[in-house]
């Protein structure tokens, strides 16, 4: 069975104003987000297990958005620090933690964008397949499961990558608004693999340009991506991003 979630927001200064409306809409969990300065230092105060019991509600964790795994390893590991920093804060009470699949550095050449990890794959797959294996042991000695997302404008060589990941036996977050304004490739991937997932990131979205949208206000058919999320028993964060939004989002996405 999924549990159906809220991300944290942004209008909101403490978690527990996210726990009142995550009650108030009869939500499973929140996902936790650590590139707000108020959840690192509620985290760092020791307070967000107590709420969290006092409303019922369980928690998984956004990490930074920009942290890329695939990067010179001097970079990967002041992340790691931090990984490890926000995964024994939150050991008990995290049950997930998600991380970014980046695409790395770009030369734009006569207004076409060209990845360098893509012209050096051989040297990216390897340091980023250590570094995820490197962030999944931190998560497990916490008793947290580490998935990994989709972003968006990923590049063609993502469907390479996911091959390698998947070899590698991670696990997977599936974002289908930003599969949107990636022209679809993880969806497409599907077609011939299978990818554990074990969260969804569920916004409508359009023209592939938007995402983020309340269900409802773009052209994406949630209804399919909702089976699939029953079918591997996934967290389904609604991540829309106002109180608004959520009110309108979330009894559609219960209906389907």
């Amino acid at each position: 069975m999924i549990k159906i979630g809220m991300p944290q927001l942004y209008e909101y200064d403490t978690i527990e104003d996210n726990l009142k409306l995550a009650k108030k809409l009869g939500l499973d969990f929140i996902e936790l987000n650590l590139n707000f300065g108020y959840c690192r230092k509620e985290m760092e105060a020791k307070t967000v297990s107590d709420l969290l019991k006092k409303y019922d509600i369980e928690a998984t964790l956004h990490f930074y958005d920009e942290a890329d795994m695939g990067s010179y390893q001097e970079v990967v590991d002041a992340y790691l620090v931090h990984l490890e920093r926000y995964a024994a804060l939150g050991e008990g009470y995290i049950h997930q933690i998600n991380m970014h699949l980046i695409p790395g550095p770009v030369v734009t050449i006569s207004g076409v964008k060209n990845y360098i990890y893509e012209k050096e794959y051989d040297e990216y797959i390897t340091r980023l397949v250590a570094n995820f294996k490197k962030a999944e042991a931190i998560c497990n000695k916490h008793h947290i499961n580490m998935v990994i997302e989709n972003t968006d404008n990923i590049p063609a060589y993502t469907t390479r990558t996911y091959h390698d990941l998947l070899k590698n036996n991670f696990r997977f977050c599936y974002d289908i608004g930003h599969d949107h304004l990636s022209y679809d490739i993880v969806w497409n991937l599907l077609q011939d693999i299978t990818l554990p997932f074990d969260e969804f990131h569920v916004h409508d979205a359009r023209d592939r340009k938007k995402c983020h949208l309340a269900l409802g206000e773009g052209t994406l058919d949630v209804a399919k991506f909702k089976r699939l999320a029953e079918k591997n028993n996934a967290y389904v964060v609604l991540e829309v991003k106002k109180s608004d939004d959520l009110d309108v989002s979330v009894p559609k996405f219960k209906e389907m």
